[in-house]
């Protein structure tokens, strides 16, 4: 049989010919500053970004946290950041350590602070920075983690809901995230009272020592979103948060999982307060096209620890809903905790609509409120139409590996159908019609995998030794022997001091022009930049510099 291979390359650039420059930031931004690409940069210590003035970060930057400082960026209320990387040129957040060496909670991590509203019931009379809060419009709290101070740089919420803070595209966070005790942490992207004109696209926070994702209240929307191997929660949303959040995926890694006390480590970690109260804004944020992938991978053969609980915990009279979504590989799916939640969900205030539970060990889906239970599952499977399935096989294509996963739907998957948008909840302009469940598929005929490109789900072994990361395309050319499936690839790359070839079948390659024989699967076989459903083969090659994608 003929075999077709057709492959992309990525070519990494750096401005590195005669030396790298670096530069260090730390205590205070007061005025309009532009971090270049040309540059490695050091965070050290808290750092904040005040007085209105906005932080530029070109596309392709390096940022590394020091370690061993806390050191954490922290945009206070009025000023912005303006992060804009792009699918080829991310913008990286990461720890100070050589590869190889780095842990979660290297460093602090990123804290973005607005004025939208909260729902706390009064400003807090013991914060820092109380006497500031107390001459400001709407109602302010100080962020977790010790970051405010006498002049209030760590206080968020106010009373406009379409405050902007800025915008982040683009963006990796790895190893951030300090704990400094129970409920006092720093998470990996930390969201205070963040107003609904701030822009949040495409970030990954990768191995945060506490939360991926927090939201403090707020308004603020996003898409694209990953999660990988956190300690605590992927995503946790209180204090009012009511936001609308549009394919986003978390898979965690059975070796990283909270130590506290209670079942601690969760996918979705949702409250309304800590009252709990049924203060308003209630915390009601909209979430669809979301993949959540726990440690069971067969079983209970990768739960290290009984730490792993839910997919989902929604308690303290939270309304958070969902659509759309797979939770696989969790020993609950879903747990509506306490009675606030499930009588919400019993009366449709709370939805969770067409979603999949796959492959948990206690139960797909439970009320903590005895009564309810049944009637909660008998909802959840019937006018709900969500699905409850024993296993996580067949429904994603390779979802549990760790370094190279693909969270697409598998030939025949159930999550390739079943997608509705009829619900008021996810209708209106911001939310994108899908047909698929979880958070990638086909839209019109087209793959949406849209973590090609940037994101990383192996940072451990990514040397940040060079300022900037430039994706640029070439084709390569190669010839191919039918018979023996053999493939010799060149490149027209020039100056390149290195290459990593993946084949994309297990093997690799440091040669410059390297052959290849593939398994004998007769076939044809393509890879590109789209990524499309029928790839089989893909390779990188390095350029100056040890930074590498494929696709």
């Amino acid at each position: 049989m003929k075999k077709i291979f057709t492959l992309l390359a990525a070519i990494i650039t750096a401005n590195v010919a005669f030396g790298q420059a670096v530069a260090t930031l730390s205590g205070e931004i007061t005025a309009n500053r532009t971090l270049n690409n040309d540059t490695i940069y050091f965070l050290d210590g808290f750092v904040y970004v005040k007085n209105g003035a906005t932080i530029t970060i070109e596309p392709g930057t390096i940022i590394k946290g020091v370690s061993g400082e806390r050191s954490t960026l922290i945009i206070t209320r009025g000023s912005k950041i303006n992060a804009a990387g792009t699918k080829n040129q991310p913008i990286v957040f990461t720890s100070d350590k050589v590869a190889g060496d780095r842990n979660p909670g290297d460093w602090g991590g990123i804290v973005l602070l607005g004025k939208a509203r909260i729902n706390r019931s009064a400003d807090c009379t013991t914060c820092p920075g109380a006497a500031i809060a107390a001459n400001e419009a709407g109602i302010q709290t100080n962020i977790e983690g010790d970051l405010d101070n006498a002049n209030g740089d760590g206080l968020y919420g106010g009373n406009d809901d379409t405050d902007n803070s800025g915008t982040m595209t683009y963006v990796r966070i790895e190893y951030a995230g300090v704990v400094i005790n129970t409920g006092n942490e720093i998470n990996g992207f930390t969201l205070g009272a963040v107003g609904s004109g701030t822009t949040i696209n495409n970030i990954q926070v990768s191995y945060a020592n506490d939360d991926s994702f927090e939201w403090f209240g707020g308004t603020v929307s996003a898409k694209n979103l990953i999660s990988l191997g956190a300690i605590d929660d992927d995503f946790d949303t209180d204090f009012g948060f009511t936001g609308k959040i549009q394919f986003a995926v978390a898979q965690r890694d059975s070796n990283n999982y909270d130590t506290g006390s209670g079942p601690t480590t969760n996918g979705f970690e949702s409250d309304n307060d800590g009252g709990p109260t049924f203060n308003n804004p209630r915390t009601a944020p909209v979430f669809s096209n979301v993949t959540l992938v726990g440690p069971l991978a067969n079983g209970v053969a990768l739960q290290q620890s009984n730490s792993f609980q839910n997919a989902a915990r929604l308690r303290r009279n939270t309304l958070t809903s969902v659509f759309n979504s797979v939770f696989m590989g969790f020993p609950t799916g879903i747990l509506v905790d306490g009675a606030g939640s499930t009588a919400a969900y019993l009366g449709d205030t709370l939805r969770l609509k067409n979603n999949i539970s796959a492959g948990a060990t206690v139960s797909d889906i439970r009320s903590t409120v005895g009564a309810s239970d049944v009637l909660v599952k008998t909802k959840f499977e019937g006018p709900d139409a969500c699905d409850t399935l024993d296993a996580t096989a067949g429904i994603l294509t390779a979802p549990f590996n760790y370094g190279n996963p693909n969270f697409l739907p598998a030939a025949n998957s159930p999550a390739l159908t079943g997608g509705s948008f009829t619900d008021s909840y996810v209708s209106g302009n911001f939310f994108t019609p899908t047909t698929f469940r979880g958070a990638f598929g086909t839209i019109n005929g087209t793959v949406y995998q849209w973590d090609e490109c940037w994101a990383k789900y192996n940072p451990q072994n990514e040397n940040y030794t060079t300022p900037g990361i430039n994706y640029l395309d070439v084709v390569a050319g190669f010839s191919t022997n039918a018979v023996l499936n053999v493939a010799d690839f060149t490149n027209s790359s020039t100056n390149a001091t290195a290459y990593a070839w993946d084949f994309g079948d297990g093997q690799t390659s440091t040669e410059a022009f390297p052959s290849h024989t593939y398994p004998n699967q007769n076939g044809t076989y393509q890879g590109n930049f789209n990524c499309l459903p029928t790839m089989r083969y893909r390779y990188c090659y390095q350029h100056c510099t040890n930074y590498c994608y494929w696709c």
